[in-house]
């Protein structure tokens, strides 16, 4: 699956491949990178969604990687694998809430459609 939205100066791009039984899912935007990555599964004992993220040095993208990685988990009870990147030059304060803001929509519309 892969949706796109425009954003003012920006075009999100939300890309979700099965791997096997798991998911990895790409949110990228601007030019294109790994900013940060986070892996979730759904522990099988407890029925609790765990994550871990990372991110590169100096990359802000760890707060949307780890929300989409949970909550894809949570929705379809695989481990999922989810990878942002989104560069602006010169990006506002209100740039930056409107992508936030358009990032979890489409996390959200990504659960409703799978």
């Amino acid at each position: 699956m892969k949706t796109s939205k425009t954003i003012g100066r920006l075009t999100l791009v939300l890309e979700e491949r099965e791997v096997g039984v798991d998911l990895s899912v790409t949110l990228t935007g601007g030019k294109a990178h790994i900013g940060a990555a986070a892996l979730a599964y759904v522990d099988k004992e407890t029925g609790r969604t765990t994550a871990s993220v990372i991110s590169a040095p100096g990359h802000k993208e760890e707060e949307i990687a780890l929300y989409g990685a949970k909550a894809i988990s949570k929705d379809t009870k695989k481990t999922v694998l989810f990878a942002v990147g989104i560069h602006l030059d010169e990006i506002s304060l209100e740039e930056i809430e409107e992508i936030e803001s358009v990032c979890r929509e489409m996390i959200q519309n990504c659960l409703k459609n799978s």
